[in-house]
């Protein structure tokens, strides 16, 4: 399948739209009955509501599959209970039986119905999951600066895909970004000037109201791992004026006009991490955020800094991706006692 047949981002689906439309007056107009909709689906990403129409659509066909069909929506509290009990027997991870609460919760209050996962029933068993199971997520290897240049080392100057791929890599590591973030970046998102490249930031998970923000790029002291040549590179190659910064190429090597999807950087990742050498099955698009962090740290870069450019609100957000990098630190006490 070529490139750009897997990299489209999908359309949102509108299965929770009428959700949102319930709890209008009936004497509102269709076309303020929508707008109604529209406003109440932008109060989440649209990566959520897709995900929430998946776990949705789980919880309706386990329900059906229960003796007496017990109804999904309004769902009595012992059904949800059971739900999570079958989830966690069937091997599901607390992240993803977290996530489907919280589906089921957004369902029942858009709707107007008593929310069953507040129950006690339901908060009992997820805390008894919670100790069980344990909920801290499997980690994925960092992008440091040296597996970085291992991933950039075999990628040419004359494959469109290449120059691109360098062009994300080293855009999306050296601004600390989300994957959201990196590929909704626009041509006009990228102003290069003397200092390096300036990038705006338009909307991200900690900034869902899109108040925005600037995030400075530095040339790099290697041409071979420096954003702002890389990002010049690929606009020039691609010929971009405006529009999306990062788009599918296909296996021809023709460029797409359309947008990255945020689950193409993890395939893009794991495809030059398996052309480096590397397990492609220990890096995810969020490697590239987390390299920077724990590079960053390693270096010395005080956590002020830290924050500011990867946006982090608190340091205690920014401590696990820290953490690693100064595991060794000078004043590090295991080399202090004499061993």
């Amino acid at each position: 399948m070529a490139d750009g047949e897997l990299e489209m981002a999908p359309e949102v689906p509108a299965k929770l739209t009428p959700l949102a439309r319930r709890g209008t007056d009936a004497e509102l107009s269709s076309e303020l009955a929508d707008r109604v909709a529209d406003y109440a689906r932008a109060a989440r990403a649209d990566s959520t509501w897709r995900a929430y129409d998946v776990d949705l659509r789980h919880f309706q066909a386990w329900c059906r599959d229960q003796p007496g069909s017990p109804t999904d929506r309004p769902a009595q509290a012992r059904t949800v209970a059971g739900y999570l009990t079958a989830l966690s027997d069937a091997g599901y991870r607390p992240s993803t039986i977290r996530r489907r609460m919280a589906a089921i919760s957004v369902a029942h209050q858009l709707g107007r119905h008593p929310n069953p996962t507040a129950a006690p029933e339901v908060t009992t068993v997820w805390s008894g999951i919670r100790r069980t199971h344990g909920v801290r997520p499997t980690r994925k290897v960092a992008l440091e600066t040296t597996l970085l240049a291992q991933l950039l080392d075999p990628l040419g100057e004359d494959s469109p895909a290449d120059v691109r791929d360098r062009a994300l890599l080293l855009v999306g590591f050296a601004g600390c970004l989300r994957r959201g973030e990196l590929v909704g970046l626009d041509v006009a998102d990228l102003d290069e000037t003397a200092d390096g490249l300036v990038l705006t930031v338009r909307t991200s998970k900690t900034d869902q109201e899109g108040a925005g923000a600037l995030v400075g790029l530095a040339y790099g002291s290697r041409p071979a791992t420096c954003p702002v040549r890389a990002w010049r590179a690929w606009r020039d190659r691609a010929d971009l004026t405006d529009g999306p910064a990062f788009r599918p190429v296909n296996r021809h090597g023709g460029i797409g006009p359309g947008r990255l999807s945020p689950g193409s950087v993890a395939r893009i990742v794991q495809r030059r991490a398996a052309a480096a050498g590397l397990d492609p099955a220990q890096f995810a698009g969020h490697s590239l955020r987390s390299g920077f962090a724990t590079a960053a740290a390693r270096a010395g870069v005080p956590d002020r800094s830290i924050m500011r450019q990867g946006r982090w609100r608190s340091a205690t957000s920014l401590d696990g991706y820290v953490r690693a990098g100064r595991l060794f630190d000078p004043d590090n006490p295991s080399g202090r006692v004499g061993l």
